[in-house]
């Protein structure tokens, strides 16, 4: 149980999450949160998704008060930029009569309409970053002077690794009242998962279908995300024993696929959209995650991979990098614009894969106990005990 004493709900500090959607990997996060000591939590979700994501969320996992604010959604895919319209928060906040309020962002108007009634009935606010100074668009001019007025008037804040730390520095937020915290997943529910393949009768035999050495792409088929750049890669090459399994689904897919047939690239299998059950398959049989994004605000294919015993080659504009990755032992950083680069550090790999392969029990152990869910819990733990 993380730590605190014990505190009957009646005597709780009540809690209001508002976040956009929620997300299957932040349900294990909000569960650990509601449960701790003293601590009564309830999560309001601006929309039950988002044009750009085609996650089921399993209903009654969430053990946390729960309910989807009505409005009206919309999404810019040029900005990839989702927009939430809400109606009822005002009723809601009154109903839940919250004495801690935290915002996972102020990309939306709910989120400045929760940040003005803490303010307006004289209640903590917490702000909930993941953004760096990698990532953002804007640190001057109109939106930058709406950012550095909300994290000015926040009463402490919860940075998504010390990159997003970094960038809530630069606004002016105080070190002493940041908690900073990992993005992450149920590291532990991957590393099962992905031994119960390995482990399976038929593993072998599928393992065996593809080269020696195979890569794994996760994540949307779109311009941001870099695929094009390690097909550039696999291009250059031209090693029959690399191969690479691109799971996603995006508007550029078909365009993807035909650069492959034009480059005459033959070991590229592209998979398909997979839900979190059966994603697990891809990790068994991959030997190396490659996140080549040109922008990545956190990367969490990072930390799935890594639970799963993977080698990362991770773009060094994803968050992610920095917080997890042990240069040499279980991945290393790259440019993802210097494509020459990129293939060189491929065919090293390939030459080491059997080193990287013996690694891979004790990248999978390391993963699970330094970046679990637990730590991403403990900093919402600690802001809240900081202002309530």
């Amino acid at each position: 149980m993380l730590d605190g004493k014990q505190v009957g709900r009646s005597q709780a500090c009540k809690v209001v999450i508002l976040t956009n959607i929620l997300a299957p990997y932040r349900i294990p996060l909000f569960n650990l949160i509601a449960e701790a000591d003293g601590i009564d939590a309830t999560v309001l979700a601006l929309a039950n998704s988002e044009s750009n994501r085609q996650w089921k969320v399993a209903c009654g996992q969430n053990r946390f008060g729960f309910a989807v604010l009505r409005g009206w959604h919309g999404f810019v895919w040029r900005w990839e930029l989702p927009i939430h319209l809400n109606w009822g928060l005002g009723r809601a906040m009154r109903g839940l009569a919250p004495d801690v309020i935290i915002t996972s962002g102020y990309d939306s108007p709910a989120y400045w309409q929760a940040f003005f009634h803490a303010k307006v009935h004289r209640k903590p606010f917490v702000l909930c970053s993941e953004s760096t100074l990698l990532s953002t668009r804007y640190t001057r001019g109109p939106i930058g002077f709406l950012k550095s007025f909300i994290i000015h008037h926040a009463d402490a804040y919860i940075a998504f690794g010390r990159k997003s730390a970094e960038y809530l520095e630069s606004f002016g937020a105080p070190i002493k009242r940041t908690c900073v915290s990992i993005d992450t997943v149920d590291m532990n529910w991957f590393r099962d998962a992905v031994t119960k393949h390995r482990e399976g009768a038929g593993f072998s035999s599928a393992r065996a279908k593809y080269p020696k050495t195979l890569l794994l792409f996760v994540g949307q088929l779109i311009a941001r995300k870099g695929l094009g750049e390690v097909l550039k890669a696999l291009a250059r090459l031209r090693d029959s024993d690399i191969g690479l399994l691109v799971v996603g689904s995006g508007p550029l897919e078909s365009e993807l696929e035909r650069s492959c047939q034009d480059a005459k690239l033959e070991n590229v299998y592209f998979e398909g959209y997979r839900q979190q059950d059966s994603l697990t398959e891809y990790y068994a049989m991959a030997d190396i995650l490659v996140l080549p994004s040109f922008k990545e605000v956190w990367g969490l294919v990072v930390n799935e991979a890594l639970a799963s015993g993977l080698y990362v080659l991770c773009s060094d504009q994803a968050g992610a990098g920095y917080d997890l990755i042990r240069e040499g032992w279980n991945g290393e950083l790259f440019d993802p614009n210097n494509v020459a680069d990129l293939a060189a550090r491929m065919s090293k790999l390939e030459g080491q894969i059997d080193e990287i392969r013996s690694r891979r029990e004790a990248i999978s152990c390391h993963a699970c106990s330094e970046y679990g869910i637990e730590r991403s819990a403990q900093a919402f733990i600690e802001a809240i005990r900081k202002v309530c």
